[in-house]
């Protein structure tokens, strides 16, 4: 077993490429998402059809992130990051070249959509290699005292991906499907090179006589079941806000979609802010996770009775506010909960819990919407309830 070894360079030389990493790979799962509909009409699929797709690159993400995270405390954080960017990208190479087919030449739909499912699974499989090892440097390279606001640093460049993506679609909308997919496909690359030249070299964290970190583990419970609750209710309002703005609001098709992207726009603006302040804040991980849980409940609860557009933005942007607090709290409550030798697993077991509650999350929603608009965000803000509740204070927490 070795000893903890911190970055060469510290985390100042560290992050940066992490940002790059976590945000290109951000756009290029939302850019997906964000195109579905017109990808759908050109290759003549159902919406349904792209719903699989993207459920499979979910699926990918859960099944893989704690071996990612196994593997990057055995043999480093950076040689996993390298193997993950370069899987996403030959994943999403793959997916544009079936696009591409399925545009220009008399390929089955079958068979298009087959290879869409394949290559989003192998991209899910690859994506959650970035948010383990990239949790798991900065748990290396800083205290217990700063590691809140380094996650919430490292969150706010995955939410700005969550922006850049779709706006992304907009710009390049007068374009096929098959082009936009290409520029997203292409950015992994300029990271890829970002932490091949920037990113310094580490030695493994612990031998291979350290036990696989169960879900089970007593010092991981209460994070992981947070991290499956929380992003169950992000999910779940992501999915049913185009349905509100078309029911409740009796929107147009076409102006349901500006205020659905409109909405999330402002929610990926939330996340940002809230997570580039979390420094300044200087609260523990359990105080991020309560504030920012009751804040996000209050921000559910306003959508579940707002009347207009406006007062169903400004609520978006409030659960944005704090989600944007309780993410980061979560990633720093499992690391100090941790030694030295876990962390690279404990943040993949984190990664594949939030991926968990994102497949969870869209399927519970259509389940709820069923019964009325105002039942899915009023589960949504009860398990932010329950999340706030389930933390105590970890090993590195003054009381």
């Amino acid at each position: 077993m070795t000893s903890t070894s911190k970055l060469d360079q510290g985390p100042a030389n560290s992050l940066p490429p992490l940002y790059l990493a976590s945000m290109v790979c951000s756009m290029g799962m939302m850019g997906f998402v964000a195109a579905a509909g017109p990808l759908a009409a050109a290759l003549d699929l159902e919406a349904w059809h792209i719903g699989i797709s993207a459920t499979a690159g979910g699926i990918g993400w859960v099944l893989s992130a704690r071996l990612w995270g196994k593997t990057a405390d055995r043999i480093g954080r950076k040689p996993v990051l390298l193997m993950g960017l370069s899987g996403f990208t030959l994943g999403y190479l793959v997916l544009c070249l079936a696009v591409l087919a399925g545009e220009r030449l008399q390929i089955s739909a079958f068979l298009v959509l087959s290879v869409l499912i394949l290559s989003r699974f192998f991209m899910g499989l690859s994506y959650s290699a970035v948010p383990a090892a990239g949790a798991a440097v900065i748990a290396d390279s800083h205290c217990a005292e700063d590691r809140a606001g380094a996650m919430g640093r490292l969150g706010a460049a995955q939410s700005a991906g969550l922006l850049f993506g779709p706006a992304a679609v907009a710009v390049l909308a007068g374009t096929s499907p098959a082009t936009v997919l290409l520029f997203l496909a292409l950015l992994p690359i300029v990271a890829l090179v970002f932490v091949v030249q920037r990113l310094p070299k580490d030695t493994p964290q612990t031998s291979t006589s350290i036990k696989q970190l169960s879900l089970a583990d007593p010092r991981l419970i209460r994070p992981i079941v947070t991290a499956v609750l929380v992003m169950m209710a992000v999910t779940i309002s992501q999915i049913v806000i185009g349905f509100v703005a078309l029911d409740r609001l009796s929107l147009p098709q076409s102006a349901a979609m500006r205020l659905a992207g409109g909405a999330l726009t402002a929610v990926g603006v939330s996340l940002v802010l809230a997570q580039m302040v979390i420094k300044r804040l200087n609260w523990t991980p359990t105080r991020l996770i309560r504030v920012g849980g009751c804040i996000a409940a209050l921000g559910f609860l306003g959508a579940s009775f707002s009347p207009s557009q406006l007062t169903l933005v400004l609520s978006y942007m409030l659960a944005g506010l704090g989600a944007g607090w309780v993410l980061p709290g979560i990633n720093a409550y499992a690391a100090n909960a941790v030694s030295s030798q876990e962390q690279g697993r404990a943040a993949g077991a984190i990664s594949s819990a939030m991926g968990a509650g994102a497949i969870l999350g869209p399927l519970m929603g259509g389940i709820f919407y069923q019964h009325s608009s105002f039942t899915p965000y009023a589960f949504a803000a009860l398990s932010l309830v329950i999340a706030t509740a389930m933390p105590r204070h970890s090993p590195h927490e003054k009381s």
